[in-house]
């Protein structure tokens, strides 16, 4: 007999029970009775008045409306019986431990995607306070949701406290010696960065050096990225193909110094910086190129990487800020939330691809909302085109949903 579940008014139908569940309660996987076709996750949480008013403030800020990359609930209701049930968009994809093996660039982007959706969070006075691998879901396109946002913070101080300090292996230091055992903001910091080096590796952090509670948190407790400590396995990607940048990143995430930990807008920029100067070389090693790059890190051959100096600029119209992106022939830049920070939600995180090749560029539209050209007074929808490359006096004017931007 099939289940229907009200909450809050909405009736859904039970498609699959027991889906899942983690530290605060199960979840169920649904359709809503009146749109078969709209998938949701419907998760019960333990009753308390503390829950309540945090899954209600969630509801409230309607987050997974400023961006579809946020599942977080959008209805929720005490039954009275000891659980809270709360209705949650459903996410299409795997954890990030589930998903497929990717190269380089890819991982990059990942973490270029999951390090912004980190920084809107911020912007809109909220804290995750839970990221882990199993909280990051993955689709097979490379799209990231943040999932299970029922420990985060916000600057509100109505709102209490969560009542969980996180998952042991992405516990910062302070909370690993029971100096600060609630979760933070820089607690959050540390944990992105463990989270950043797991996209990357493949791995957590002290994997291969420790396997004993004590021994892991000694290992995450030294102040600098455990992968330093590791002794070289040739199998393993080398830390060289981050370059310095990212690198000198990782240390500070794993820093002691609490402060000293870079927040999500600093590695959302070291991230676009690397993904531009990502090369391939004829071994088929990715790596992060920089002025010092004299070797392939992956076979040691050398390599000379040639200075890029041709730019385009990028405009937000009408007054917004601009943006210099460098031109790599063959090197595809991408636009959208991911690349230009403050952007709103109707922009997709990937937005727009752009080839150069040669005088040409190649504008490929690759985003949910639908991308605009402006050819001899009107407007075009766009999907694929080869251009001209633009100048100051033949500029290209393009609508990223419903934002304007110009390039030259």
């Amino acid at each position: 007999m099939t289940k229907r579940v009200d909450v809050a008014g909405v009736t859904t139908v039970i498609e699959q029970a027991n889906l899942g569940g983690g530290g605060q309660g199960q979840v169920h996987l649904v359709h809503m009775q009146k749109e078969p076709n709209r998938k949701l996750v419907l998760k019960e949480l333990r009753s308390s008045i503390s829950a309540l008013a945090r899954a209600e403030y969630l509801c409230r800020r309607n987050l997974s409306a400023l961006s579809p990359a946020f599942a977080a609930p959008i209805v929720c209701e005490d039954k009275g019986d000891g659980k809270i049930l709360q209705l949650i968009p459903f996410a299409e994809g795997v954890d990030l431990e589930s998903d497929i093996e990717r190269p380089l660039p890819q991982n990059l982007q990942t973490c270029l995607e999951f390090v912004s959706l980190i920084q809107l969070l911020e912007e809109n006075g909220i804290v995750h306070g839970d990221i882990a691998p199993s909280n990051i879901c993955i689709a097979p396109n490379g799209q990231v949701t943040l999932i299970d946002l029922d420990g985060y913070l916000a600057d509100d101080p109505s709102v209490p406290p969560p009542d969980t300090v996180g998952q042991w292996p992405m516990l910062a230091p302070e909370q690993r010696n029971k100096t600060c055992e609630q979760p933070s903001r820089e607690s959050g910091y540390f944990a992105m960065a463990v989270l950043n080096s797991m996209i990357l590796f493949l791995r957590h952090p002290t994997d291969g050096l420790a396997d004993e509670p004590a021994a892991v948190d000694h290992y995450m407790s030294l102040g600098h990225w455990p992968e330093h400590d590791r002794l070289p396995d040739p199998d393993d990607l080398p830390i060289a193909v981050l370059g310095q940048e990212l690198a000198d990143l990782f240390d500070r995430g794993f820093s002691l110094d609490v402060k000293a930990r870079p927040g999500p807008d600093e590695w959302r920029r070291a991230l676009v910086r690397a993904l531009h100067n990502c090369w391939v070389h004829d071994c088929g090693q990715a790596f992060v190129a920089e002025k010092t790059t004299t070797s392939c890190p992956g076979c040691g051959a050398p390599v000379t990487v040639p200075a890029t100096t041709a730019q385009l600029r990028i405009q937000i119209l009408p007054h917004g800020p601009r943006y210099g992106v460098e031109v790599k022939d063959r090197t595809p830049i991408v636009l959208g939330r991911s690349t230009m920070s403050g952007l709103p939600h109707t922009v997709s995180g990937r937005h727009l691809e752009i080839l150069p090749s040669g005088n040409k560029l190649l504008l490929r539209h690759v985003g949910r909302n639908p991308t605009l050209i402006w050819h001899q007074g009107q407007w075009y929808q766009l999907q694929e085109v080869w251009v001209d490359t633009p100048s100051a006096t033949t500029p290209i004017q393009l609508r990223l949903a419903d934002l304007e931007i110009t390039i030259e």
